[in-house]
C-alpha cells in the first residue's frame, strides 16, 4: 500500500511540474510586456522594482525545483511536492496583492483595465490547469482574487463594487469547475495505475510456477528461443541444464502428496540459489523435471553448476 501511495504521489508531482512549467514564463512575460506598456521605470519605479524582484525569485525557485526533480537519481517526492505547491501559491498571493496595489494605488489608474482582465484569467487557467493538488486547487484562486476583490470594494465606486461581485462569481465558479477537474484527474490516475498493476500481476502469474515459484515451461520456451537466436549471432555459447528427481514418485506413493509438492518446492530452491546472472533462467519443466538455461557458459561452467545443484539438493 505505501509502494502504491508513493506511485500515485510520484506520478501526480511529475504531471504538476509538467502544466505548471508554462507559468513561469508567462508571469514573467506578462509582467514585462506591462511594465513597459504602462512605463512602470517613471509612473512608480519602487512599484515596478519590487514585484520584479519578487516575480524573478519565485521564476528562480521554480526552476530550480524543475532541475532537481529531472536530475536527481532518487528525488524526496514529498519534500519536492511541497516546494512545488508553496513556490505556485507564492507567486499567485504577490499577483494578487500587486493586483490589489494597482487598484488601491491612484498613480498605477492606468494599468487597471489591464490588470482586471489578466488577473482572472491567470486565476481560471491556473486553477484549472494546476488542479491535480487540493491545496492549490482551493488556495490558489483565493489568494489571487480575493486581494483584488478586497481592494475594489474599499474603492466603493459603482464600477469597482459590480467588478467585485463578478470577481466573486468568477470565485466561485472556479471551485465547482476546479473539484470536478480534480477528481476526474485522481480517478483517471488510480484506475490506470491498478489497471497497470492487475496486468503487472497477471503477466506474473501466466509465466510462474504456482507451486515452486519458478518460472514455467511457457516461459522457459520464449526465452531459449531468444537466448539461441542472440548467442548465435554473436557466437557465444550457450548450456541446458535438464534436471529430473529420481525416485520422486515413491515419495508420493509412500509420504502422500504434500510431502512430494514439499519436496519440490525445497528442490527448487536449492536449484534456483545456485544460479546468480539476472540472464540466466530456471524453470519448472515438468512434474519432478526442472530445466536451467545458461547464456554465454560453456560446457565446463555449465558442469560445475550442475555439480553444485546435486550437491545443494542432496544436502536437503
Amino acid at each position: 500500500m505505501p509502494h502504491y501511495h508513493q506511485q500515485l504521489q510520484s506520478h501526480a508531482l511529475a504531471d504538476l511540474t509538467n502544466r505548471a512549467k508554462s507559468g513561469i514564463l508567462t508571469y514573467f512575460g506578462v509582467w514585462v510586456i506591462l511594465a513597459f506598456t504602462f512605463n512602470l521605470d517613471q509612473v512608480n519605479p519602487s512599484f515596478l522594482y519590487l514585484n520584479t524582484g519578487l516575480i524573478i525569485l519565485f521564476a528562480a525557485l521554480r526552476i530550480a525545483h524543475l532541475l532537481i526533480l529531472n536530475r536527481s537519481p532518487s528525488p524526496n517526492i514529498p519534500v519536492l511536492h511541497q516546494w512545488l505547491v508553496i513556490t505556485i501559491l507564492g507567486a499567485a498571493l504577490h499577483w494578487g496583492c500587486m493586483s490589489a496595489w494597482v487598484i488601491y494605488d491612484d498613480s498605477l489608474t492606468v494599468m487597471q483595465t489591464a490588470i482586471l482582465i489578466i488577473t482572472p484569467a491567470f486565476t481560471v487557467g491556473g486553477a484549472s490547469t494546476l488542479s491535480i493538488s487540493s491545496e492549490i486547487r482551493t488556495l490558489y484562486p483565493i489568494f489571487m482574487l480575493l486581494p483584488v476583490i478586497g481592494a475594489l470594494i474599499h474603492d466603493g465606486s459603482t464600477s469597482n463594487l459590480m467588478y467585485a461581485l463578478l470577481c466573486s462569481i468568477c470565485l466561485t465558479y472556479i471551485f465547482t469547475s476546479s473539484k470536478a477537474s480534480h477528481n476526474d484527474y485522481w480517478s483517471a490516475i488510480t484506475n490506470h495505475l491498478v489497471a497497470e498493476e492487475r496486468a503487472e500481476l497477471m503477466e506474473q502469474l501466466s509465466t510462474t510456477d504456482p507451486l515452486t515459484q519458478l518460472k514455467n515451461r511457457m516461459f522457459f520456451d520464449k526465452e531459449y528461443s531468444k537466448e539461441w537466436k542472440r548467442c548465435s549471432r554473436m557466437s557465444c555459447p550457450l548450456s541446458l541444464i535438464m534436471i529430473d528427481l529420481d525416485f520422486f514418485k515413491n515419495l508420493n506413493d509412500n509420504y502422500g502428496h504434500m510431502f512430494g509438492d514439499d519436496c519440490l518446492k525445497k528442490t527448487a530452491k536449492a536449484i534456483n540459489d545456485e544460479v546468480a546472472r539476472p540472464s540466466d533462467c530456471v524453470a519448472r519443466y515438468g512434474g519432478e523435471e526442472f530445466i536451467v538455461l545458461l547464456p554465454n557458459t560453456n560446457k565446463n561452467g555449465a558442469e560445475n553448476i550442475a555439480k553444485r545443484m546435486l550437491k545443494a539438493v542432496s544436502d536437503l
